[in-house]
């Protein structure tokens, strides 16, 4: 099981995130999933898809490294590497043109082959360093 599970998050990486292919959140998220996140909380299939629309937006160039990949019985733990571009606005923060390189975990719940719960963190505030963001903006 813990095999498959790694699977799905490898898909959800590679093939939803790193490909910007909106059409397979349906096909990785469950329908109830939560997504707690820097930005927020993101709810179902809507939420799976404003992230990958916020930060393909942003960054249209963004790739997820895989640095490490764990699993637990249910649970995936993703350890990753985001890097780059801010070609077009981040909340409001105007495009900066500037590369960022960000670490990241989450913990993925997975239940029958769909993530349902995801708990992720990075440095939001590294990031909005890199992009230049006042200090203001920076510290929301």
């Amino acid at each position: 099981m813990s095999e498959q599970n790694r699977s799905v998050v490898r898909r959800i990486v590679e093939n939803h995130w790193n490909q910007k292919n909106p059409s397979l959140v349906t096909e990785l998220f469950d329908a109830q999933a939560t997504l707690y996140t820097p930005d927020g909380t993101l709810r179902g299939i809507a939420g799976a898809s404003q992230l990958l629309a916020a930060y393909t937006n942003a960054f249209p160039n963004f790739r997820l490294h895989i640095d490490d990949l764990r699993s637990d019985e249910d649970a995936v733990t993703l350890r990753w590497t985001f890097t780059g571009t801010q070609n077009g606005p981040f909340g409001e923060i105007a495009a900066s043109g500037r590369s960022v390189s960000v670490p990241g975990i989450a913990i993925f719940e997975i239940v029958d082959g769909k993530a349902r719960d995801v708990h992720m963190l990075w440095d939001k505030f590294a990031l909005m360093q890199q992009i230049g963001a006042p200090a203001r903006q920076a510290a929301v």
